[in-house]
């Protein structure tokens, strides 16, 4: 039976897959922070931050981000998914950080673009087949499809040991029709093979790389360089953490392809900015 979530332009059921997961769960729509739920004994609900054009105002798409709380204390998403696997419901957890990330996008201003979305990276390895399946008739049970979503992979979190297993289960999604994207790139240790591995659609550049040009003409001529080898490679180009008006002209120069960045908007509840 669908549970109905009603909000300002509207009214959303959870999705089936979602509930089988989650039985206990339970939504709401709060005027302050759009769709939350409760489970794990937590409150958890969105946020997103907007993604821009090459021309830093059109907005192509925009990324979720978890916010969770328990007794109105916040709690760092790394904490929560931590604690979701000790209690060995990464796998599911993570779904229903996804769904409700999508109930959200679906509510707000944007739900005609592009929706980023974050992939726990051990649960890339965890699932041992049909990567994607269950997420699917999720998004097919909102009206969606995998074309209309980024799945964000930070693949650094992945040991070397596993890095094939990193390499099929990215295949399998693309395979589906999702688009996959590098995050956090040139964070740690920028590996160039598992680029020319996994040929993300996407590569996002870690802000470290956009912060490091200030006032540093050399850093500015290597990102530039580091844009056209990925562009090289088929993969389009975020810069992120883009802070000020003249981090947002060294990334124009770059010829990078999209933008992110507090600068051009902070993440934000549904229509609001937190």
């Amino acid at each position: 039976m669908p549970v109905p979530v009603h909000h300002a332009s509207g009214t959303l059921h959870v999705p089936e897959d979602t509930l089988a997961d989650w039985p206990s769960a339970q939504f709401a729509c709060t005027q302050e922070r759009g769709i939350v739920v409760k489970a794990l004994g937590l409150e958890l609900t969105s946020v997103f931050q907007p993604i821009f054009a090459a021309d830093a105002e059109t907005i192509i798409g925009e990324e979720g981000l978890l916010r969770a709380s328990i007794r109105r204390k916040a709690i760092s998403p790394a904490d929560v998914f931590k604690s979701a696997a000790r209690g060995e419901c990464l796998v599911a957890f993570d779904r229903l950080c996804r769904s409700l990330h999508l109930m959200n996008h679906l509510a707000g201003p944007q739900k005609d673009k592009t929706l980023f979305l974050n992939v726990h990276p051990e649960l890339l390895i965890a699932v041992e087949k049909q990567h994607g399946e269950a997420f699917e008739r999720i998004l097919q049970d909102q009206g969606l499809k995998p074309t209309d979503v980024v799945l964000e992979i930070l693949e650094s979190a992945i040991p070397d040991a596993q890095e094939t297993d990193l390499t099929h289960a990215v295949q399998n999604y693309r395979q589906r029709g999702y688009r996959i994207a590098i995050d956090d790139y040139g964070q740690k240790n920028a590996n160039l093979c598992r680029l020319l591995s996994l040929s993300p659609d996407i590569v996002k550049l870690d802000k470290v790389l956009i912060h490091a040009t200030d006032n540093n003409s050399k850093a500015q001529r290597l990102l530039g360089q580091l844009v056209e080898m990925l562009h090289g490679l088929d993969s389009q180009v975020v810069i992120e953490g883009i802070e000020s008006a003249e981090q947002l002209a060294i990334a124009k120069e770059s010829g990078a392809d999209f933008f992110q960045g507090y600068f051009l908007a902070e993440p934000r509840y549904l229509n609001k900015h937190i």
